[in-house]
């Protein structure tokens, strides 16, 4: 059986919040809203392809603890979107005042590539391939 990813799960502070920046910035559409867990809710997006998004409250009782959005960690460090333009995109996420992580960097083979802190502490790889 071939294997696909079918979502990325962030755990956020303001689930209505974060869903709304992945409209904004990634033009992401919001298909569902669903108590999953007791007394949480998760939002399920739609952002372009066939991996969907979930965001979902955290569970009462969970620690407020997270780690900052830094390359390199441990776990699961960031996930990506395709851009065509990005050094567009990155002029539209520094004009409203959003952390760039890494500037663009032109990798071998012509690929471009740069991370922005997302909310919730998540690190966004945007990546522009090689034309």
């Amino acid at each position: 059986m071939p294997y696909a990813i079918n979502h990325v799960h962030i755990r956020a502070a303001d689930p209505h919040a974060s869903a709304a920046w992945y409209e904004k910035y990634f033009e992401a559409k919001k298909v569902s809203e669903r108590e999953v867990m007791p007394g949480t809710i998760t939002i399920g997006m739609e952002v372009g392809g066939p991996t969907r998004l979930n965001v979902s409250s955290k569970p009462a009782g969970s620690s407020d603890e997270r780690p900052e959005a830094e390359l390199n960690r441990l776990g699961l460090e960031h996930f990506g979107f395709h851009v065509d333009d990005l050094e567009a995109e990155l002029a539209k996420f520094e004009a409203d005042g959003i952390r760039v992580v890494l500037p663009l960097t032109e990798v071998v083979g012509g690929t471009k590539l740069a991370y922005i802190e997302g909310p919730d502490d998540v690190l966004i790889e945007l990546v522009q391939p090689a034309a």
